[in-house]
């Protein structure tokens, strides 16, 4: 097993192990009902807006990447990282608002921020780096862990739906790579999300939603790997690496 591979495997396997409890809490918080809705009426909602535009931005400047040159991507995925890290001040205004331990009782408003956010550092940096970014790592780049965010969290499910979002959208990439006479990529996408789906399916998912999800990345590894062996076919796949 590379150490990609068992990095992905471990970064998953957290995130499952923390999505139990995650549940256990939003079930209270629904029980509890949605104080969101009534203290956050009127002025203070707009607190999430400028967050939800920078979101929107951030993922906006990725996918730039789909129509540009390979010399750009790296840069691309830089701009868009600097993006995100616009938003780590802005979060302290929506933590005033929630309650010590009361996170789950809000979630259903900042959850798809956060799946947005994960999306785009996700498939960032996997371009950058070549890894699958950590729940922890996600968490302090979007500015989760300040001492004036202490009452927001990064929940599993969140980071678990962001990291299927950022792989369904690496096949397009890997067909535009081809295009742009970049071999190497769809060679690096397909041995990414082949981990992604080999370290889900070992997994128990218990959710529903992120099983219906998961569903997919059957597919996407399906699309990759039909544009590697088309490269095969070609003689323009990269020679394997020793």
């Amino acid at each position: 097993m590379s150490s990609r591979t068992e990095s992905v495997s471990n970064t998953l396997a957290s995130a499952i192990a923390n999505l139990e409890k995650d549940q256990e809490l939003r079930k209270v918080g629904r029980t509890a009902g949605h104080p969101l809705s009534r203290r956050w009426a009127g002025h203070d909602w707009k607190s999430l807006e400028p967050i939800e535009d920078l979101a929107r931005s951030a993922w906006s400047t990725v996918n730039k990447i789909h129509s540009a040159p390979s010399a750009q991507h790296a840069a691309i995925c830089e701009k868009s990282l600097e993006i995100t890290r616009d938003i780590k001040p802005l979060w302290a205004s929506v933590a005033s608002l929630i309650p010590e331990g009361e996170f789950h009782r809000y979630s259903y408003a900042i959850g798809p921020i956060n799946r947005s956010l994960t999306q785009t550092i996700v498939f960032s940096r996997f371009m950058l780096f070549d890894e699958l970014t950590p729940a922890f790592t996600v968490s302090d780049l979007i500015g989760l862990e300040q001492d004036t965010t202490k009452n927001l969290i990064l929940s599993a499910e969140d980071y678990l739906q962001g990291v299927i979002s950022a792989v369904n959208e690496l096949p397009r990439l890997s067909i535009n790579a081809v295009t742009s006479q970049n071999f190497d990529l769809p060679v690096k996408i397909s041995a990414f999300v082949n981990d992604i789906f080999s370290s889900y399916s070992l997994l128990n998912l218990r959710n529903d939603a992120l099983r219906r999800r998961f569903d997919s990345l059957k597919y996407d590894l399906k699309r990759c790997e039909d544009v590697v062996y088309d490269l095969t076919l070609r003689g323009l796949a990269p020679a394997p690496k020793a």
